[in-house]
């Protein structure tokens, strides 16, 4: 995948800073790409408020004098999400893959999110520490 363009920003880990970031990340994809499916957009949305909630609440404990790091990239048919917290990181095995889809009502909070963000991208990976995650997502 060659990245025709790259967005970085920071964000201080509250959870009031996760519509403001993800309305720009999409102004941003938007603009690069041009006009995408509304499905995909939803799930791009979802994406991002998952990882982003999941960095605040559970990697940087809501410890605003903690940052979120947030890459985007994207080429013509690809986007890229890498999300970096502060954080100790989390067993990366212990989350379900993305055979494993169940009924939502009998899963858990914790880690629902991770099952639905594996469920709606082509590629999810962490760093061995587990607080990276970078997904890819097609966007055509």
């Amino acid at each position: 995948m060659k990245v025709l363009k790259s967005y970085d920003l920071r964000i201080k880990s509250e959870l009031c800073n996760i519509c403001n970031t993800v309305n720009k990340i999409l102004s941003f994809i938007l603009e690069c790409h041009g006009p995408l499916k509304e499905n995909v957009l939803f799930d791009i949305k979802v994406i991002l408020n998952e990882l982003l909630q999941n960095a605040i609440r559970h990697g940087n404990n809501e410890d605003s004098s903690k940052q979120v790091k947030i890459k985007v990239g994207i080429d013509n048919s690809f986007v890229f999400f890498i999300i970096e917290d502060e954080g100790k990181g989390f067993d990366i095995n212990c989350c379900g893959q993305k055979e494993e889809l169940m009924d939502i009502c009998e899963m858990k909070e914790n880690g629902r999110g991770i099952l639905i963000v594996k469920n709606l991208c082509e590629s999810v990976k962490y760093n061995s520490k587990g607080n990276k995650i970078v997904v890819l997502k097609m966007i055509e």
